[in-house]
């Protein structure tokens, strides 16, 4: 929202109730008759970097959150170089700060919880696909932003986190044999057991529905280096009834794999798989049948979330890095069609994942810089402010 939106709401906040309940009223019929366009509007958020890939993000309020990133050569490769954790104060509009990094390091996904008003992140990632790593805060909760690493197995790596609300903790991913790991942690992350093993089934991202019902998609796409794309040859959503102590397939392809899965309640839910195809389940992933997706091309998809709304966004990118697309669905994810490309930026080619704080703040991180969404487009054109900086500067990222 721009200051001028801010002080047009404040105004009308003094008005009669009957005017309120009026333009309510107009607002509603509006959107019925098809009079007032529901698009979100993307703009390029103020953190840029050449060589830095944002692939994840989580907020603990309105402006600040932490973005975590893998560099353009993600490994194994003898030119691989660090991964990190950015942090935001003001939504991603003009920069951030590096707060944590390490050199030949892939951080893929971030997760919080608010813990007596004070965030809880958990971090997720992998020494070159061959160490699996957590980061987390180490004197939480007095510094929740001071973070430190832990190491919890060789031969292994975490592509997922995730938190129940009671601060049970789940990373995922996958092992050397390329099968998929479940770890849990009881104890904020500081200490992980293995809980479950998928075979053949690398873990991509998890989702929990509630603390009891949960989802795993596996055989999702993996960054390569130098811009590279490894496109599974099989996939297939898992599913806990137990709160992620145990996982059953409820569904299998065999033409590639899953990147993502979502949730709008106990019952419908949508995942995405790799080659543009999105499913989608009405029954709470009993059965589940293809969604109407209306874009053409080949594209990856990389990632989906609901807002609270009801509204449903995907991520993707075309494979020789032309655009990066966001989909959209205003029907449970029955339909998605074209939201917003970046082609016309000369960044942002590759997005790999979506995130909303609430229903009118929300990113979309991708390669060399994030987007952002203030919501639905107005009148008002959203203000786009942005900053410059290598992924060597220390800190900030950018010029605020």
């Amino acid at each position: 929202m721009v200051a001028g939106e801010r002080a047009d709401r404040t105004s009308t906040d003094h008005q009669l109730p009957e005017l309120r309940i009026m333009r309510h009223h107009l607002l509603i019929f509006a959107i019925l008759t098809g009079t007032l366009a529901a698009k979100a509007q993307w703009v390029t958020g103020g953190m840029f970097s050449t060589v830095v890939h944002f692939q994840a993000c989580a907020f603990h309020d309105l402006d600040t959150g932490l973005f975590v990133y893998g560099a353009n050569n993600p490994g194994p490769s003898s030119s691989a170089t660090e991964g990190g954790i950015i942090r935001t104060d003001n939504a991603a509009i003009g920069g951030g700060f590096y707060i944590w990094y390490e050199p030949s390091m892939n951080l893929e996904d971030i997760d919080v919880k608010l813990v007596d008003g004070r965030p809880l992140y958990l971090a997720v990632g992998h020494e070159l696909y061959g160490r699996s790593v957590v980061v987390r805060p180490y004197d939480f909760p007095a510094n929740p932003l001071a973070l430190d690493s832990i190491r919890t197995g060789n031969g292994r790596y975490y592509r997922a986190v995730r938190m129940r609300n009671d601060l049970v903790a789940f990373a995922a991913g996958g092992n050397g044999l390329g099968d998929g790991i479940i770890d849990m942690s009881v104890d904020s992350g500081r200490t992980w057991a293995n809980t479950s093993v998928l075979s053949g089934q690398v873990v991509s991202r998890l989702h929990f529905v509630n603390d009891q019902l949960a989802f795993a998609a596996t055989g999702g796409y993996r960054r390569l280096i130098n811009n590279g794309l490894m496109l599974p040859d099989s996939g297939a959503i898992y599913r806990s009834s137990d709160g992620g102590l145990n996982w059953q397939q409820v569904h299998a392809s065999t033409v590639t794999g899953f990147s993502d899965v979502e949730f709008l309640d106990a019952s419908v839910g949508v995942a995405t798989r790799n080659d543009g195809t999105i499913i989608r389940t009405v029954d709470g992933g009993d059965t589940w049948s293809p969604a109407t997706v209306a874009m053409t091309g080949d594209f990856v998809l990389t990632g989906v979330a609901f807002r609270a709304d009801g509204l449903g966004f995907a991520t993707g990118y075309r494979p020789d890095g032309t655009e990066g697309l966001i989909l959209s669905s205003s029907d449970a994810g029955a339909s998605w069609g074209f939201n917003f490309s970046t082609a016309a930026l000369n960044s942002a080619r590759r997005l790999y994942d979506v995130y909303f704080h609430d229903v009118a703040h929300g990113y979309a991180p991708g390669q060399m810089r994030p987007l952002r969404t203030n919501g639905i487009v107005t009148d008002v054109p959203e203000q786009d402010v942005n900053g410059m900086s290598s992924s060597r500067t220390r800190p900030p990222m950018c010029s605020r």
